[in-house]
């Protein structure tokens, strides 16, 4: 192509120098002289055309102008296409087998991971209701068996407001794990009318838990308020510690705590070994300046709560009295708080101890 310009372009040059050359050579006859400047006009009009024909046939002629888009331009482009290819390098033979594999309802392992990354979900190696949701359908649209697929545990629970009715007030949730799946799930308190109820929207089988709020107290007499998680026996499943604040009482004041924990599909008080709800007081006594409050320890390899009771016993008015400090060591076992008996730590008025424990169990909220 550039050869045909530069072609065309060396011919019309010549032309415009044969006529430049007679004009030169020319007498000074001024008939002559009009005529040669009228071709000289026409010459270079020929000039101009041939441009704009250069021009035209270099932008959009028979074959296209090279575009000089760098060194790298191709690679890019071959790179981006390659990546987009290799987005999964498995064979359909790997991806169908990872599909049909067996799984476990809550199974974290390194399977499950895989299993997520060909799904396309997060991969945080559990086996969950999304994860589930996910897998049923990459088997149905592949046309593949689903017998191998985990079911649910349990059915839904009928919804409260099916169940009593429509809330009268909700309170802040707070985020645990009361399922143990490593997804944290919102905790609230619902009243309906006069009732307290406690709701956990667990990410166990994608469905809400509640119970009826442990306690006397009404909605109208007492504010019910879920304050934090614990894992006092570190199985990865939080206990939910729910405060009651009575209305006619002053702030500040050590405050009852009932405990819930999600156990057989079910939001369960925790209770003593007597079947009766364990009543856990929280915080300062006014009256008397004691403490009342929880430390998770090791005993002997395994995990324990220890309730501590810090409390004067006495006159403090009249200077005639003594601090009593009472541990109480306790083992969770399913929704049941037991005492566990040991020469450690014994359940009994003893000096306090010099530091004093702290209030030490991680919390969740």
């Amino acid at each position: 192509m550039r050869r045909r310009l530069n072609q065309f372009l060396t011919a019309v040059i010549v032309m415009a120098l044969v006529v430049v050359g007679i004009s030169c050579g020319s007498g000074s006859n001024s008939g002559t002289e009009d005529a040669l400047r009228a071709e000289l006009a026409e010459t270079k009009a020929q000039l101009d055309q041939a441009q704009q024909v250069i021009a035209t046939l270099q932008s959009g002629g028979d074959e296209e102008p090279v575009q000089d888009e760098g060194p790298d331009a191709e690679g890019e482009e071959s790179d981006a296409e390659e990546e987009e290819e290799n987005t999964d390098d498995r064979s359909e033979e790997e991806l169908e087998s990872i599909l049909t594999g067996t799984y476990t309802w809550l199974e974290q392992s390194d399977a499950v991971q895989d299993l997520q990354e060909a799904l396309g979900v997060e991969a945080d190696g559990w086996y969950g209701n999304d994860t589930r949701d996910a897998h049923l359908a990459a088997l149905e649209e592949l046309e593949l068996a689903i017998d191998t697929v985990p079911e649910k545990p349990c059915p839904a629970q009928t919804s409260l407001s099916e169940a009593v009715g429509s809330a009268s007030s909700t309170s802040e949730p707070i985020l645990i794990d009361v399922d143990g799946d490593g997804t944290m799930d919102e905790a609230t308190i619902v009243a309906i009318q006069d009732g307290v109820y406690v709701s956990v929207a667990t990410s166990f089988n994608g469905s809400t838990a509640w119970i009826e709020a442990t306690g006397t107290a009404t909605a109208s007499e007492a504010t019910y308020v879920p304050q934090f998680g614990t894992d006092v026996n570190e199985d990865g499943f939080h206990e939910l510690w729910v405060k009651t604040i009575p209305i006619s009482e002053p702030t500040g004041e050590a405050r009852t705590h009932y405990v819930y924990v999600f156990i057989d599909c079910a939001l369960q008080v925790v209770t003593n070994s007597g079947g009766a709800a364990y009543r856990l007081p929280r915080g300062e006594l006014l009256d008397t300046g004691g403490l009342l409050y929880i430390d998770c320890v090791t005993l002997e390899d395994e995990p324990i709560m220890v309730y501590h009771e810090d409390y004067p016993i006495g006159e403090p008015e009249d200077g005639d009295y003594v601090w009593a400090y009472v541990p109480t060591p306790l083992r969770l076992v399913g929704a049941t708080l037991e005492v566990v008996t040991t020469n450690e730590i014994k359940r009994d008025i003893a000096p306090a101890p010099n530091p004093l424990p702290s209030d030490s169990c991680q919390k969740w909220s």
